[in-house]
Order: structure tokens, then sequence, then C-alpha cells
């Protein structure tokens, strides 16, 4: 697979996807690497709670990480924006230890002023291997 890029295009991003031609995630080689992912439910609404937008965030991201044909356990590193950071580490934390197991990937978080679009309290990005079982 050295040099071919291939796209992911999970079934909640299609929308999206349609619009902007901007994929899920894109594989190279034996990396993944995801878009960011907002916390939309199914129907492409926003929660009004942080909580509901923080675990629809990690489900989103968890359907594209299966569509490319990996999960949580290959992901090396994490990229979060936030609107409200410090107001959602708690929750944040704990909803990721739904989702994440120890040792936790490489995580950079920072604050922001706005997201696209703009309901979206967060938004993750990752960096997943593909192929690969566990981590070394």
């Amino acid at each position: 697979m050295s040099g071919k890029r291939v796209t992911i295009v999970s079934p909640t991003w299609e929308p999206f996807y349609e619009e902007t031609q901007i994929p899920a995630a894109v594989r190279a080689g034996d990396q993944l690497h995801v878009s960011g992912h907002t916390g939309e439910d199914r129907n492409g609404r926003f929660p009004a709670e942080v909580e509901a937008q923080i675990r629809g965030t990690f489900r989103n991201l968890t359907e594209t990480l299966t569509a490319a044909g990996t999960g949580w356990p290959q992901v090396v590193s994490l990229t979060s924006y936030h609107i409200g950071l410090h107001g959602q580490e708690d929750s944040l934390l704990r909803i990721a230890g739904e989702f994440l197991d120890v040792p936790l990937p490489a995580w950079t978080a920072v604050g922001v002023t706005e997201l696209w679009p703009p309901e979206a309290l967060l938004e993750i990005s990752c960096v997943a291997r593909v192929g690969a079982r566990t981590r070394s």
C-alpha cells in the first residue's frame, strides 16, 4: 500500500463528504489520518449538553475507525479542539475512558473560539495504525 492513499467515508460522514469532498479519514500506508469529528447525532443535530457532544464525538470517531478496519487500541495520537476547554476537562476524561484504554494515546487539547459547524462544542482528530493488533 506504499504511496497509495485510500479515502474512508463512514455512514454518518456521507452528507458532509457529498457537500465538501473531505473524507472522514485517509489511509496512507499503515497510518490512518482521521479528520476532525464532532458530536452530532445520527440525524445531524447537535445536543445542547457538552457531555452528549463529547460522547457523540467519540461514537462518530469509532464509526470511522471501524470503517477503516481499525479501532481505539491502534490510535496513537489525538488532537482535540474545545470551546470552553476548562469546563469540559472532567467530562472529557471520564467519557474518553469509556473508549480508550491504557496506555492512552498522545493527546493535545486546545481551547478555541469557534468550530465548523457553529453548534459544535468540540472536535477531535486522530492518527491510528492500520493492520496493527496491539500498540508497540
